[in-house]
């Protein structure tokens, strides 16, 4: 029963069995096996009946089997006579199929073979295999283009709400200065920081998001330098969502660069060209500097512009306009009147007319300027000059308080293009305000002049100013201070009087030099018993004034306007009659005070003395007796002796006390003084009666003296009176140059040069009145 169970068992079997037994050769060797036993799988899988195989060799069943590179009858006939069993799977080719076969030995010499047709299972293996290869193949053409593409690759995975960083290509690699190992499996915080993680994921979102590709620019500062990228991202979804992100990162920073440049080169020649348009047509300084910064500051994208100008009296410079971006504290306030002093660092710079730019403040190395520039919250500059001009010192200057800021080359060129507008403004305006100024303002005074009041009177003559009070005051004696000592003295003189006339008003009073000596004020809200005061004030601080040659004196009238109907001239006619009737009750003293003054300075500055006018006038006064003169002539005699020399006041005093000869050039001024002291006289009422004698006392009675070369009798009396005693007392007296003579030596002279510089009889005259002097001493 056994055998009949496995007998059924082996043909109903679903593979193939055989039963064969082993043929050997002459050397024991397997060479063929015969066909003892098969079942009806056996006969469908190979295809050849029963009755057809049955105790047939396999050989004959077969016969391409030994063609076979698969060695079948050796593997066999091993299994036969050793035993065992083996399993493998082979391509037949013979029956040109894959079988599957297990072999075993189930006694010597015998041999049974089990095997299923895996025909189409080989295929799909092969077929897997096949696009197995494919697949691989695909890949590695896919990394070869991944590792090789000149575009920054990386590969992300988007897992609940986190992003990770799964692969990157070697140009992603060298361009961002990340390995491959920094950053896979990890995310961008943990590579990035959580700063720039922010920035970076912003793109992320927006492909998850959108479950589209996107594109956009960013630019990163990383380990690899910083960069503008051109971004792709294109998602890859799974289900309707997305799970990676492959990002593609293109270095445009060159690009970038390049049309930054070239969009920031035509920001700064918009804003030049802006600003010499607003040049041509605005007049108003404010207006156009307020304006011009604005659009620079908005066009430039700076925190602060701001413009310094030079104070050169006070020897400061200041933040005279400035504009500051929103958010952006104003520094200007507290940017007034900075002594140049401190700043010799940065002043320097700008005298040379250089360029002051620094990324970061904390590279400039003057400390005094670097710590000034931190209080102030900057972290990058750059200042232009302006003006290096003497006392018109001027600078622009660019501040960036947010972030540091790198000003390159072409930057620093246009806007040195809008400094050099500035510059021409600022000078033209200069140029115009100065016309404007010295049409309205006294060259010498620096008060307003006489057009000032010509064009702006109706500006004063207002109804709000009432009472205003107009003063009308003249200096005493200018003309005689102008002829004796020179303009110089006089102008001295004139800039005195209006420093009076300015300290003694109030700050809203309108100080006019009116012309010649008379100067003009005009006193706003102000009573006649206020601009009495002020008047008392003016002649008080006159008493004050030291250092001129002589004291200055004021003649002062004013008139006050009360009411709208009143005409300002009349006003200012009355004020000039009340002065004028000043100047006459003062003039007589004034003029007095003045001579003396001279006369004292003469006596000061050269050898002439009160005795040596004392002496001429008696010697002159018993000549003029002698000659039987009148009283009158006497009186001018007495005069002419102590004024002769006047003139000698405008002479320099080292000229008049030289201890050596004179030089030609030192005598031509020293003949000048009988001409300064006529004009003297000639402005001075009470010694006009003399003015010619004393501008001839040094012609000679030959026609060789000065200054008109007069001779003999052309030559006025007193004059000639004058010049005989003068030189008798000046050779019997010391001078710098020569000690005196005795009196015989003195009248020698006289006497051997009578007919040829003096008159012959006034010297006869004279040496008589000498010798009885002598003769009556002697007695």
């Amino acid at each position: 029963m056994k055998e009949d169970l496995c007998r059924e068992v082996i043909e109903k079997a679903p593979f193939g069995y055989a039963l064969h037994k082993i043929c050997l050769d002459e050397e024991g060797r397997a060479d063929d096996f015969v066909y003892l036993d098969v079942n009806p799988a056996f006969e469908r899988i190979i295809g050849l009946s029963r009755e057809s195989v049955l105790n047939r060799r396999v050989t004959q069943v077969l016969p391409g089997i030994k063609e076979d590179s698969f060695d079948w009858i050796s593997i066999y006939g091993r299994i036969a006579r050793e035993g065992g069993e083996e399993e493998f799977s082979r391509y037949y080719k013979p029956l040109d199929r894959w079988l599957r076969i297990k072999a075993f030995s189930p006694a010597p010499g015998f041999l049974v073979t089990l095997f299923v047709d895996i025909n189409e299972e080989m295929a799909m293996i092969n077929e897997l295999a096949r696009q197995k290869e494919e697949i691989e193949s695909l890949n590695s053409q896919l990394k070869l283009i991944f590792e090789s593409t000149q575009d920054a690759l990386f590969l992300a995975k988007y897992e609940r709400g986190n992003f990770y960083y799964l692969h990157s290509n070697p140009t992603h690699q060298r361009l961002t200065g990340y390995r491959l190992e920094d950053i896979k499996g990890k995310t961008p915080e943990e590579v990035l920081g959580e700063e720039l993680a922010s920035k970076v994921k912003k793109g992320y979102m927006q492909c998850i998001e959108k479950k589209a590709p996107v594109t956009y620019e960013e630019t990163l500062l990383l380990p690899g330098g910083e960069k503008t990228w051109q971004v792709s991202l294109t998602p890859v979804c799974h289900e309707g969502e997305v799970c990676y992100i492959i990002g593609s990162r293109q270095d445009i920073t060159l690009q970038k660069k390049q049309e930054d440049k070239l969009q920031k080169k035509l920001t700064y020649e918009r804003i030049a060209s802006t600003i010499s348009r607003l040049a041509l047509k605005e007049q108003d300084k404010d207006t156009f500097v307020n304006q011009a910064l604005r659009i620079i500051g908005e066009g430039a994208g700076v925190s602060r512009v701001y413009l310094f100008e030079e104070d050169p009296g006070k020897n400061t410079v200041s933040n005279t306009y400035e504009w500051t971006a929103p958010g952006v504290e104003s520094q200007q306030e507290k940017l007034q009147e900075l002594k140049i002093d401190l700043f010799d660092w940065w002043m320097e710079r700008i005298y040379n007319r250089e360029v002051i730019s620094f990324r970061s403040v904390e590279e400039i190395p003057d400390e005094f300027t670097r710590l000034f520039l931190k209080e102030q919250m900057i972290k990058s500059i750059l200042v232009l000059p302006v003006s290096a001009e003497k006392g018109e010192v001027s600078f622009i200057g660019f501040d960036e308080c947010l972030q540091e800021r790198i000003w390159d080359e072409d930057e620093v060129i246009l806007l040195s293009i809008v400094a050099d507008i500035f510059n021409q403004y600022l000078k033209l305006r200069r140029y115009e305000e100065e016309m404007v100024y010295k049409s309205y303002h006294d060259a010498l005074t620096g008060l307003y002049n006489r057009r000032f009041v010509e064009d702006r009177i109706k500006d004063l003559d207002i109804p709000e100013n009432l009472p205003l009070a107009v003063l009308v005051l003249d200096v005493n004696g200018l003309k005689v201070v102008n002829d004796a000592l020179g303009h110089a003295a006089g102008d001295k003189m004139l800039k005195a009087a209006s420093e009076v006339i300015k300290k003694s008003c109030r700050r809203h009073d309108v100080v006019v030099r009116w012309g010649g000596d008379e100067f003009l004020v005009f006193l706003p809200l102000t009573t006649a018993e206020k601009a009495e005061e002020i008047v008392e004030r003016i002649s008080r601080n006159c008493e004050k004034v030291k250092d001129l040659p002589v004291k200055i004196s004021l003649a002062a009238g004013f008139a006050v306007k009360t009411r709208k109907i009143q005409k300002i001239d009349k006003v200012l006619r009355e004020a000039e009659e009340w002065m004028y009737r000043n100047k006459l009750l003062k003039e007589k003293s004034s003029r007095r005070a003045i001579i003396d003054t001279l006369l004292s300075t003469l006596m000061e500055k050269s050898a002439e003395t009160r005795e040596h006018a004392e002496r001429m006038r008696d010697w002159g006064i018993k000549i003029a007796k002698h000659l039987r003169l009148s009283a009158r002539e006497l009186d001018e005699i007495s005069l002419l002796a102590l004024l002769h020399d006047i003139g000698k006041v405008g002479v320099k005093e080292e000229i008049l006390k030289k201890p050596a000869p004179l030089t030609e050039d030192e005598w031509r001024e020293m003949r000048r003084h009988p001409e300064i002291g006529c004009r003297i006289a000639q402005n001075t009422a009470e010694l006009l009666s003399v003015a010619d004698y004393i501008l001839a006392h040094h012609e000679r009675w030959d026609g060789k003296g000065y200054p008109k070369g007069l001779k003999g009798e052309e030559i006025p009396l007193l004059a000639r009176i004058i010049a005989v005693v003068d030189a008798y007392d000046a050779m019997t007296s010391d001078r710098p140059y020569r000690k005196a003579l005795t009196h015989e030596e003195a009248l020698e002279e006289i006497r051997r040069n009578a007919g040829t510089q003096f008159d012959p009889r006034i010297v006869e005259i004279f040496i008589d009145i000498i010798e009885k002097e002598k003769n009556e001493d002697t007695k």
